[in-house]
């Protein structure tokens, strides 16, 4: 089944051929170190148009911009503070600037595409590592040219947000499948009253209690750690602490905090399960954000010089991809039998709880996870129609089993498109995770997390 699907080209885009690419180059004087190729010998070098050089006025107008929406940028690891001294710039002349850097971004894309696809000159490796890197920047600068716009005031469908932003569109509503994922609910959780009722006391009473929510989920994140060890090597002296607070508004959250340090916090309150608390081990934490966090400063910032990887963004296919890599990551490492175990022996003993709560637990939680995408089709009717917030928080509540459908709707109010990120980057990452035995899905996981690029795919 087709979950998704790159957003595709114009026509006319389609149609530039490497030869006109390298031409207008040429004609304009703004080659970027390019091979020859086709015949056409390039040699004239516009500095502003190197991958060096875009990245950084990427970094500085995703800077500027967050003086205007503080969650476009989550973290700054770069060597030196890039934010704009003085007062805000107006955000028309800023998203003018990232309107001229996306154009010069997909230029130099488009030639060096051509010269990588011609069998003259470069090297493959270094040919597919420019590639990489100009995807990446050409995709979060159209999303950062988007968010510009929206904070101009420009508005658009749910759907046509999630193009712009992510380059993916969401997949149909397939109610046949919700309706055996809650069929299947229903068998694991019999008795009276409706099924989002039955799950919600189920959840209930496994809940974690908060005097021992830190040391479950510190419990977890050291296991995850372990156990990933073998399968997603981390350079060395990375580190991960963990901490319980209940002012972050997040379930669990990760921060990076040096090239090779991040923490983790969780909600001490929030009601938790063990099995929830696992997944959020997994995916905060190792294979999670803090591996891809520091893979990427030491194979990126500090391999290659890849400053614009220092900045830890809050959008744009960054952020679809990193969702997606620690979701898929989390079930890799977990699958159900695993879950089991690691509950029964490890985290409901420190939980104060039975261990025979393992099987239907660690079942239950992954399959009311994998409505997410009936979360995202309620979103987008609350977002885009006249459906109210107290419609919305019955049909989450019914239809997706959200355990705090008033606190969803907030949710949805504030993030928007981007809940969309953890089910449909889930099923992309997942996608290209492919079949085949483990160690070969693991090195594909690892670049994936790494670059927090996807391999190029039909529209590139």
């Amino acid at each position: 089944m087709v979950f998704a699907h790159r957003s595709r080209p114009t026509p006319r885009a389609a149609a530039i051929d490497r030869r006109s690419v390298l031409r207008a180059l040429l004609t304009t004087g703004v080659a970027a170190s390019l091979p020859a190729c086709d015949g056409v010998s390039v040699s004239t070098t516009d500095p502003r148009l190197l991958p060096a050089a875009l990245a950084e006025r990427y970094v500085r107008l995703t800077q500027a911009l967050a003086l205007h929406q503080p969650s476009l940028v989550e973290a700054w690891l770069g060597p030196a503070p890039t934010s704009p001294a003085g007062p805000r710039r107006p955000v028309a002349a800023l998203r003018a600037e990232t309107t001229a850097l996306l154009a010069d971004v997909s230029m130099t894309k488009a030639a060096t595409d051509a010269a990588s696809n011609s069998t003259v000159g470069r090297k493959a490796g270094a040919a597919s590592q420019e590639t990489t890197r100009l995807r990446y920047l050409e995709g979060q600068v159209r999303a950062l040219d988007a968010a510009a716009a929206r904070l101009l005031g420009e508005s658009s469908t749910f759907a046509v947000q999630a193009a712009r932003t992510f380059g993916y569109a969401a997949p149909s509503r397939d109610a046949a499948a919700l309706d055996r994922l809650r069929a299947d609910l229903a068998a694991l959780l019999p008795g009276a009253g409706t099924l989002a009722e039955r799950h919600a006391a189920f959840r209930r009473a496994a809940a974690v209690p908060a005097d021992r929510v830190d040391a479950v989920f510190a419990a977890a994140v050291d296991w995850c750690r372990r156990a990933a060890a073998g399968h997603l090597p981390l350079p060395a002296g990375e580190t991960l602490t963990t901490r319980a607070e209940d002012t972050t508004g997040w379930a669990a959250f990760s921060r990076p905090t040096g090239p090779r340090a991040s923490e983790l916090w969780v909600a001490r309150r929030g009601g938790a399960d063990a099995a929830h608390l696992l997944q959020l081990a997994a995916h905060e934490g190792t294979p999670g954000h803090h591996a891809q966090h520091v893979l990427a400063s030491a194979a990126l910032v500090e391999g290659r010089g890849w400053t614009e990887r220092a900045l830890h963004p809050g959008f744009g296919p960054h952020r679809l991809v990193a969702e997606g890599a620690a979701e898929a990551g989390a079930a890799l490492l977990l699958p159900e039998d695993v879950r089991i175990r690691v509950l029964a022996d490890v985290l409901l003993p420190a939980a104060g709880r039975s261990p025979a709560l393992a099987a239907p637990l660690a079942r239950v939680e992954r399959r009311a996870a994998a409505l997410d995408l009936e979360v995202a089709y309620i979103a987008a009717e609350y977002l885009d129609t006249p459906l109210g917030a107290e419609a919305a928080t019955a049909r989450l509540r019914d239809e997706a089993l959200v355990l705090d459908p008033a606190g969803m709707v907030g949710f949805i109010e504030k993030q928007r498109i981007y809940l969309l990120a953890y089910p449909l980057g889930r099923r992309l990452v997942t996608a290209a995770l492919g079949e085949g035995p483990d160690t070969a899905r693991w090195a594909r996981l690892s670049t994936i997390a790494t670059t927090l690029t996807l391999p190029a795919g039909d529209g590139e």
